[in-house]
């Protein structure tokens, strides 16, 4: 079972630093997470909320402000990290990303076309909320692997028809009716740990029940304490 680390997964930096990622990938993680938003000028950075309110003490919101304004912002947990852009973790030769691009449609070929530049789109998994972007992104590259990150488990078919490589179900998704479904898409089915309130930490217990399961991967934040159950 694969263990992606939720938002770079440790509680040993700010979530979403470059050094965050890198201490979850050297530890072995299969992936770290980073959500992807855009700015004002179209620049695609690192954030999970639409606000820099939670991460960087700053009451706006990241398609409002410039990318020199967005990246002048310290982590209020540690003015010590600063915030990312997508390039940073790219340039910084971190390529084992699950992107959970927040805002899809247009910005999604400029994310493939970063990936490639960076010769890293073949270690890239993109992270899609929507039917429309799935289509989006195999018509621009085929091959690229894709992850649904469906509202809901009503759309399980409609993701894997359109062409996501991987189907994400919540925790609380886990009924045998959508776990089933999942694997008679033929797709692999990856796991968020958690709730909508605490994204990421469940009981150690889950993750072995879910990888006897035969689930193909989860999502979380613990990375140091979960891998050494799988």
């Amino acid at each position: 079972m694969k263990i992606i680390a939720h938002r770079c997964g440790t509680d040993m930096f700010p979530e979403l630093t470059i050094a965050a990622a890198r201490h979850s990938l050297n530890l072995g993680a299969d992936y770290v997470e980073l959500d992807i938003r855009h700015t004002a000028d179209g620049s695609l950075v690192i954030c999970h909320d639409g606000s820099a309110r939670r991460l960087f003490g700053v009451d706006k919101k990241i398609k409002d402000i410039s990318l020199t304004e967005f990246l002048s912002f310290r982590h209020i947990e540690d003015v010590s990290f600063p915030s990312h852009s997508m390039e940073h973790f790219l340039a910084a030769g971190l390529k084992r990303n699950l992107y959970h691009i927040k805002e899809g449609g247009r910005y999604l070929t400029d994310i493939i076309d970063f990936c490639e530049r960076y010769d890293a789109l073949a270690d890239s998994v993109l992270g899609l909320q929507s039917v429309e972007d799935i289509e989006i992104v195999k018509s621009y590259r085929p091959n690229v692997k894709t992850l649904a990150f469906m509202p809901d488990p009503e759309h399980i078919e409609d993701f894997a028809r359109a062409g996501a490589n991987y189907i994400r179900l919540w925790e609380n998704w886990l009924t045998a009716q959508n776990t089933d479904l999942v694997k008679k898409t033929g797709k692999e089915l990856w796991i968020m740990s958690g709730s909508f309130i605490a994204p990421g930490y469940t009981d150690y217990a889950n993750i072995r029940l879910w990888k006897e399961m035969g689930a193909d991967a989860v999502l979380v934040n613990e990375f140091e304490k979960i891998k050494k159950l799988c």
